[in-house]
């Protein structure tokens, strides 16, 4: 996997935007995350791909058990461990590497980290035997129709055009599955495109039933904030899923 949250000119880019109250994570991706998690009093909870600890500090404010949250990158962890309970243990731990987590789960969590992986298949895998029985997967990623288009060059180009105050969007290589380069903050950032089959034929191949599916869009607070959030109506950002382990 690539980490290049620990590139410095990334992640410094990384954190003046997420430090911005108008952005799509704040006002987009969070609302709609978070209204989906299950009651956490008592449950022990990990979290992947945890970043700076928000959402294991949130689960520990809701009475969770045991909070735990893996990240790729040292940076991120710095960060959780300074602005975090200490009642939270984080590691450094690749999504990759699941296999060297040997305690059972009530709840799994990831926020917008899932497109980062290669395998999903074996990541599906990893987390099912991390679930206890009845246990719940709650994840957002990017919108497939977002990582569809295949750039050969690697360069950031306009994908969108406005005709007659409608804005159309490029889609192509939909069922192309694999890897994308893409301009993020810098050049050469990897993710990996999947499409709806691919996503929830591995979720049910592995034993999990969809309780919730959601694509994210915005209303009218949010728009009056950022109005281009508005083209989410033609093209949603980020997609939500909550499974429970059968």
């Amino acid at each position: 996997m690539q980490n290049i949250y620990d590139v410095n000119e990334f992640f410094g880019k990384y954190i003046e935007h997420r430090s911005q109250d108008v952005n799509a994570n704040n006002l987009i991706e969070k609302p709609i995350f978070y209204s989906m998690l299950p009651d956490m009093l008592g449950k022990d909870v990990l979290d992947i791909g945890c970043g700076v600890g928000e959402l294991c500090q949130y689960a520990l404010s809701c009475g969770a058990g045991k909070v735990v949250g893996i990240d790729c990158s040292k940076n991120m962890l710095e960060l959780a461990r300074q602005n975090c309970s200490k009642d939270i243990s984080f590691y450094n731990i690749l999504m990759e590497q699941l296999s060297k987590i040997h305690d059972k789960f009530d709840i799994v969590t990831s926020e917008l980290a899932f497109h980062y992986v290669e395998d999903f298949d074996k990541l599906i895998s990893d987390i099912a035997s991390l679930l206890k029985s009845g246990g719940k997967l709650i994840f957002s990623q990017e919108h497939p129709l977002v990582t569809a288009f295949k750039n050969p060059n690697h360069e950031k180009i306009d994908t969108k055009i406005d005709i007659m105050g409608k804005r159309y969007y490029l889609v192509s290589d939909y069922n192309v599955l694999g890897k994308r380069v893409v301009k993020w903050n810098v050049n050469g950032v990897i993710k990996y495109h999947r499409n709806f089959t691919d996503i929830i034929n591995t979720l049910t191949r592995h034993g999990f039933v969809i309780d919730q599916l959601f694509e994210s869009y915005a209303d009218e607070e949010v728009i009056k904030k950022e109005p281009k959030y508005k083209y989410q109506n033609d093209r949603p950002y980020f997609l939500f899923i909550c499974a429970t382990l059968k």
